[in-house]
Order: C-alpha cells, then structure tokens, then sequence
C-alpha cells in the first residue's frame, strides 16, 4: 500500500498552523456542525469541513470559504450545503455498480442556478468513441499502465517495445480511464426523457465552473481528449474510479504520488512520459492528462475517504442491490434518493481491452 502524505490527516495543531484566518473560521463552523446535527447527517459537516482542508484549488478554496460563510451558522443550511456536494461532486466523480436523490439543492441556490442554467445552453453530447480515444492513450503512454508500468497484452508489431523490460514489468489488460466521468456527457439530448439527466450533468459541471474551472475544455467530445484520459490496468482503472486511489501532484511538473487506500502494492511516485517513438502522425507534443482534473479527483477521493462520504455510498449501493422493496415507513428514503440519482449518473460498463 502506497503510504499516504503526513498531511493527509493532519492534527488540530497543524490544521491551526496552516490554515488562513479565513479558512480556520469556515473549519471551525463545520467542526461546530459536527458536533450539533444527528449522527446522520454528520457526513455532511466532515464534507465540508474536509474540502477546506484539502480543496483541488486556491479558486475552489475561495468559493467553498464563501459558500460557508454564506449559511450564516444555520445548521439546516450548511447540511443541504454538504449533500449538495455528496450529490453532486462525490457522486459525480464516483464510480457504482448498478443504475442507481431527489435533486438536492445548493445553498445559494440562485447564483448557482445562473450558473447551472448557462452551462445547460451550451452542454454538448460526446460520441461515443471510446475506441478512438484508448488507441490515442495507448500510444502516448507507450501502450503501458501510466501507474504500474505493465504493458497492454497487444500491441502492434509497428510499435518499438524493449522486449527485456516488457518481460520484467509483465503485461495486463488495459483501460482508458477517464478523470471527468464520460457519464456527465452521454444521454443528455433535449429530449424530455433526458431532462433530469442533462440537469444533473449541469450541475456537475456548474460545480467544477464554479471551482474555476474551465469546463468547455472537457465540453461534449472533449471529454475523450487526452487531457482527460490516460491507460490504466483493470484493478486500478477500478480502484481509480471508485476514489480509492488517486494521484497526488508533486513540485515537479508531470510527477505524482501514487496514493491508494485499499493495499495495493504501487509504485510510491509516477511520471508521465512519452515514448521515444511514437506512432506516424501522432505528435511529439501530444499533452499528458490535466493536473488540474487530477487535483479534481484527487480533492473529490480525500473528501470521500476521510468523512465517510465514500463509504455511505457503498453503502447504499449495497442497499439499493439487496433490497427488493422500499420500506413503507420511509426509513429506505436515503436508499430511494441514492437510486435516482444513480440513474442519472450511470453508464453501464463497457469492456474494454481491444486495441
């Protein structure tokens, strides 16, 4: 297991030392929350709390600061705050297993409303070619696991490969992995149907805009650029995917620790490279996945993991398998908003090991 930074779960003390004015106070109002709602929703006041201390950026920290201050201490407010961000950040960047709440709501609803409504005028539909975007992955990254370094089990004969270190590093079935889920694009045409699920995507991505966030740049196709894919073995491409295991940027530029928190055994830091040859056509320059969806990811992974958000979603994806019926004394409603907006989030599965 790859050992997590020292900073991952820092103490009281460090919190105090590295934390601005600003930032302490917006803590100190989650770490207050915490302490006040039921033990249901305390989820909801380590989320918060957790995205001051770890935020995927300065332009994140800033608006998540604000959006705090502006519930005004009320309890009520700030937990719809923390949902908001379980549904639509967490839930958004996590994987699940089935076709699994009733929309939660921001906190400052209208402004995030305005933002949301603009990104709906302009969300565009991604083909769907992930063939396309795994084959342009597979050359950059030398038809090689970015993380453990095992080659793809085919590759063409056209592709220069050091038949000494494929045989040390051995081989795997690969995937092209996507950082923004290829979800937030699929099935949101304008036809009634697709309402709700074009409603979700948007406000997933009102999220990432309102962090600072660029997201015409992932907006329709772009989703399959190779700025948001990379190739991944199966068991990571998994672990990724569920937020069990993310890339932490270093002071050197294209360099990551690997962080992982179900014992895989990794290597501790990675660098992303391209291959002394590439294929005809394929640019020299061609660009390495974005650090700052990876600061995406990796924020969105920390969160889950460290306030229990990740888990309670597991949870309910148990749930949601193993129970046949919803209980009619409303005690399955966790289970019954989880499954709907599962459905608006999911895309089934694609195998995908073919060249």
């Amino acid at each position: 297991m790859s050992k997590l930074p020292e900073t991952f779960a820092p103490t009281l003390k460090t919190i105090n030392e590295r934390l601005s004015a600003d930032s302490l106070s917006a803590y100190n109002v989650c770490l207050k929350l915490e302490g006040e709602v039921s033990q249901k929703d305390v989820k909801y006041a380590r989320v918060l709390g957790y995205m001051v201390l770890y935020p995927p950026s300065s332009n994140a920290l800033a608006k998540i600061l604000e959006e705090i201050h502006s519930c005004g201490g009320e309890k009520a407010t700030l937990v719809k705050l923390g949902k908001f961000y379980v549904d639509y950040y967490i839930q958004g960047f996590k994987k699940h297993k089935t076709k699994t709440p009733a929309s939660s709501e921001h906190a400052s609803r209208p402004s995030f409303d305005k933002d949301k409504d603009a990104l709906l005028a302009v969300l565009k539909e991604a083909p769907q070619d992930r063939r396309t975007a795994k084959k342009q992955a597979l050359i950059r990254d030398g038809y090689r696991c970015v993380v453990t370094g095992k080659y793809h089990v085919e590759i063409p004969a056209s592709f220069e490969v050091d038949k000494e270190d494929k045989s040390l590093v051995g081989t795997a079935f690969t995937q092209c992995a996507h950082i923004v889920p290829e979800a937030t694009y699929f099935d949101i045409s304008d036809k009634v149907s697709q309402a709700k699920k074009r409603d979700y995507s948007a406000s997933l991505l009102a999220v990432l805009h309102r962090f600072g966030y660029n997201v015409e740049n992932i907006n329709g196709s772009k989703v399959h650029s190779l700025y948001n894919v990379m190739t991944l073995e199966l068991n990571v491409h998994d672990a990724f995917d569920r937020l069990y295991l993310w890339l932490e940027a270093t002071e050197i530029e294209n360099c990551y620790n690997v962080v992982n928190v179900i014992g895989f055994t990794l290597p501790e830091k990675i660098t992303f490279t391209r291959p002394a040859i590439l294929s005809p056509g394929f640019h020299k320059e061609s660009p390495f996945p974005s650090p700052e969806l990876l600061a995406l990811h990796a924020s969105c992974a920390k969160v889950a993991h460290l306030s229990g958000a990740g888990e309670y979603l597991d949870e309910l994806d148990e749930d949601l398998d193993e129970m046949p019926v919803l209980a009619a004394d409303g005690r399955s409603s966790d289970v019954l908003d989880h499954a709907l907006l599962r459905s608006l989030s999911f895309m089934p599965s694609l195998v995908d090991v073919e060249v």
